[in-house]
């Protein structure tokens, strides 16, 4: 069965990843994703890779990655921060209890469940029924569960963790669906009056990094019912 938690890496081809790459921020240790991006993404389309699943794949082990360096000529620090780059579509799960504004009460509850994290809590939720059987289960409302599901559902997009899955939430872009949808400037002014009036982080964010995050929102599987 396959795994709609992430994105399907194997729908992001490297001419797609190519276009991201020039108007993704890179910070300057993993500036070399950034050198001569055309000619090693042919050097990797010689040898069969045509998307980032094929990457993964090929890269799997420390030893796979020296291997493939010395057959075709890239650096092992390229191909190293590659895997790594590319790894970072698939988000580490969120612990709710480092999201802002879930009470202990529910956490607790939570815990009894077992469940720590959205991915834990991602497949008992995905539909209605799912919701209700859950809620009967764990105590929690329907009403609560279904914040929680949200939180769960926007944890899946790169880049957003505990406190901008709250931010997300707090704007009314609360879904996957929805931020598909959302306009950049007029999610970045909620976003940034959400945060002046609680205070969930002095990180500086921007527009562009909302875009950023509307655009990997496309490629996220819409696997929650509503």
């Amino acid at each position: 069965m396959a795994d709609d938690y992430y994105i399907d890496l194997e729908k992001i081809t490297l001419d797609d990843y190519n276009e991201r790459l020039e108007k993704t921020y890179i910070v300057k240790s993993r500036k070399i994703l950034k050198e001569n991006t055309c000619e090693k993404f042919k050097i990797l389309k010689d040898y069969g890779i045509k998307n980032l699943q094929d990457c993964l794949s090929i890269l799997k082990t420390k030893d796979n990655v020296k291997e493939f360096a010395e057959k075709s000529g890239l650096s092992e620090e390229y191909l190293t921060i590659l895997k790594r780059e590319i790894n970072s579509f698939k988000p580490n799960p969120l612990n709710f209890n480092k999201i802002p504004d879930i009470t202990s009460a529910i956490l607790k509850k939570l815990e009894k469940m077992g469940i720590k994290n959205t991915r834990k809590l991602f497949n008992k939720i995905k539909t209605k029924e799912d919701r209700k059987e859950f809620s009967e289960q764990s105590g929690i409302s329907v009403e609560d569960l279904l914040e929680l599901v949200k939180l769960t559902d926007l944890s899946r997009v790169k880049w957003i963790g505990p406190i901008f899955s709250r931010l997300f939430y707090e704007s009314g872009v609360d879904t996957v669906n929805k931020m598909t949808k959302a306009e950049p400037k007029e999610l970045f002014i909620k976003l940034i009056e959400i945060n002046k009036k609680n205070n969930y982080t002095k990180a500086n964010f921007t527009e562009n990094d909302v875009m950023l995050c509307i655009d990997v929102s496309k490629d996220v599987p819409q696997a929650i019912e509503y």
